[in-house]
């Protein structure tokens, strides 16, 4: 019988990927001195199943041109980072490094900033409804009745000022 292909990675894969991160970020902030290298931050690692290739994403700071400069330098010093990556480990090959963007950091903010004025436009409208009178304030719109509620004044709670009323009649009367 045939067992089915696994999806996920095995926990050695996961490992190997987790020692390539820790150790590219720290040759990353520490070791190399290219003054193309600006604020970079290891996202992720994929190792393949098979442990040859290993496939860094970097998010990198600042304008495209220097993401694209910062990105051409350290795929220059790639194969320092490389033999770091191989004193690192213990197997016996040392998967092959290839440095990719990682623009998901750059979607989550635009997606942050697309969020952020919806829900300005979408306050800016209903003070202006509140303004216009066509939508009550704050908690009134629980307060309101709606048009199953729609009846008597006299079904109507007592407010704070018929409190004062109410009590003064039950005094007079006899229990």
């Amino acid at each position: 019988m045939k067992r089915p292909r696994r999806t996920e990675p095995g926990r050695r894969v996961r490992r190997v990927a987790s020692i390539i991160r820790e150790v590219v970020s720290q040759a990353l902030i520490t070791e190399l001195a290219d003054p193309r290298i600006g604020i970079v931050t290891v996202t992720g690692v994929d190792v393949s199943a098979d442990m040859r290739l290993a496939d860094v994403r970097v998010s990198i700071l600042g304008e495209a041109k220097q993401q694209e400069a910062c990105l051409a330098a350290i795929q220059h010093s790639r194969g320092h980072v490389q033999q770091k990556v191989a004193d690192a480990l213990d197997t016996r090959y040392c998967p092959l490094l290839r440095f990719h963007m990682d623009e998901s950091v750059k979607r989550s903010v635009n997606l942050s900033a697309l969020i952020a004025r919806a829900r300005a436009e979408d306050e800016a409208a209903r003070a202006d409804r509140i303004r216009r009178g066509v939508e009550p304030l704050g908690d009134e719109a629980d307060a309101m009745p709606g048009p199953e509620d729609a009846g008597d004044e006299a079904d109507a709670m007592p407010g704070p000022e018929d409190a004062g009323a109410e009590d003064a009649g039950d005094e007079g009367e006899p229990a």
